[in-house]
């Protein structure tokens, strides 16, 4: 059974939130980076892929 490809788009959209939520929680700059390198990871999977010319 595929995943719809909006229930994707949604889930990533959702941890993408909840990554930088997770990142204003922290007071660890370490811990700030990761959880953002991860929340812009997520919007990296939703992003609409460039159109080769």
């Amino acid at each position: 059974m595929q995943t719809e490809p909006r229930a994707k788009t949604n889930y990533y959209s959702h941890r993408a939130a909840q990554e930088r939520a997770a990142a204003d929680r922290t007071t660890d700059s370490v811990v700030r980076r990761v959880h953002l390198e991860l929340a812009d990871r997520y919007d990296a999977l939703i992003a609409p892929l460039p159109i080769a010319l």
